[in-house]
């Protein structure tokens, strides 16, 4: 119990100093990440390994079935928030607690006698410039309208006047991003919150709505890209699956280089050394398995590799315009998208004849079920919990840690084979 108010209150010793605590969590945390993200690429290994087994050991070589049973399961994260309680409004007056109770001690005097000591202690110029700036960029142009006198009297007439008025008066309008601020302001209590339900309300169904043509948009070359992959390890090692659709990152610099938007996406001397290592790497790898590789797992592989970067180019100019993407609702909506129009590329399949349109065996739907639990529910979780607690370019970089331990799990395989 002493421990838990402890660092509920964030009690320190006499001897450390906080600023050391930050750092220590901070480099626990980031080490924590780093394991995650470890955990990843070998639950990544694992995946493509069970996917293997089932199309080996199991005689189920049917890519498009495991990747559909893979994709739909994305559904159980829009389960995860509908029983997510909804984030509880902090400006509610409940949560406002009156700290000190008013006494003839603290009257209004003394009130207005500590404002203008504040006031006066503060620098005049600097106050003035920061107001007058505000309200340049709050509000618009000037507009000036002449002022339509009132009716006088003659013994106002008479009066001789010590002030001399203008006879235009200066009109400028508010901005707009201020307007909804303006209404509410004027509202009374009970129509403001009334007001901002329905403002929330409205909020959200454009944001759902949003989230579901994004995820028309990414389910299909996400889908593709799952499926042609899943079709190159029926034909080849996970290993080499791996290598070929590890020049990801070099197809979405091209594609970003050749449609840019911003001059940070135009080619450079290290975009073209990168783009240029892994053509010659893709060349002597084909070259070198020539005798060996299927070239069906060859082309699937490159595809599903091409997909996939369209699919990133796709999101990070989405996430450029600033919008705001939840991940769990975006994720979810795909994988109902594709449950509900993949079995038209099922169809398209089993009309050609490359894959039947039957359901398998009783027995074999708790493989399928777990080679899903384990590949998009476990490793995009996992992913972005360490993406959180480290950053995005530590989680990308470790994903290239799937490269050895394939190696390491294909000699494991190969030497348990020989033994």
């Amino acid at each position: 119990m002493l421990t838990l108010c402890h660092n509920y209150f964030r009690v320190t010793s006499n001897n450390k100093n906080p600023k050391d605590e930050v750092q220590n969590f901070s480099k626990r945390k980031f080490a924590f990440g780093l394991f995650i993200l470890f955990l990843v690429s070998v639950l990544w290994v694992v995946s493509s390994e069970l996917t293997k087994y089932i199309y080996v050991e199991k005689k189920l070589e049917r890519p498009f079935l495991v990747t559909y049973v893979r994709s739909s399961l994305l559904f159980v994260y829009l389960l995860v928030l509908c029983f997510t309680p909804p984030t509880r409004d902090p400006c509610q007056p409940a949560d406002y607690t009156q700290l000190k109770e008013p006494t003839a001690e603290t009257d209004d005097e003394n009130f207005y006698t500590e404002a203008n000591n504040s006031l006066e202690s503060s620098s005049q110029a600097g106050y003035s410039s920061q107001v007058e700036g505000q309200t340049a960029r709050d509000l618009g142009d000037s507009t000036f309208i002449p002022v339509r006198a009132g009716e006088t009297t003659d013994s106002d007439d008479a009066t001789p006047r010590a002030v001399r008025f203008n006879k235009v008066a200066e009109v400028r309008v508010m901005s707009a991003a201020m307007a909804g601020e303006a209404l509410l302001a004027r509202l009374s209590w009970s129509a403001s919150l009334r007001a901002t339900e329905y403002a929330q309300r409205r909020a959200a169904a454009a944001a759902t709505r949003r989230h579901l043509k994004l995820a028309l948009v990414f389910c299909i070359p996400w889908f593709v890209s799952n499926y042609l992959y899943r079709l190159s390890l029926l034909h080849t090692t996970p290993c080499s699956a791996t290598l070929y659709t590890s020049t990801t990152g070099a197809f979405a610099l091209s594609i970003g280089a050749i449609f840019a938007q911003v001059p940070h996406d135009r080619f450079s001397l290290s975009k073209c050394v990168a783009i240029l290592l892994t053509t010659a790497g893709l060349v002597v790898l084909g070259v070198t398995e020539s005798h060996q590789s299927n070239w069906t797992a060859v082309l699937a592989a490159i595809g599903s590799a091409v997909c996939y970067a369209v699919h990133l180019i796709l999101f990070r100019q989405e996430l450029r315009k600033g919008d705001g993407i939840n991940s769990f609702l975006l994720v979810g909506v795909v994988g109902c998208a594709c449950g509900c129009l993949a079995w038209v590329f099922g169809g398209v399949l089993a009309l050609g004849g490359v894959e039947k349109a039957e359901l398998p065996s009783p027995r074999l739907w708790s493989w399928l079920l777990l080679d899903g639990a384990i590949g998009p529910l476990l490793i995009e979780s996992l992913w972005l919990w360490g993406r959180w607690l480290t950053s995005s370019q530590t989680a990308t970089a470790a994903l290239a840690l799937t490269l050895p331990l394939g190696a390491l799990a294909e000699a494991w395989r190969g030497a348990g084979g020989g033994a």
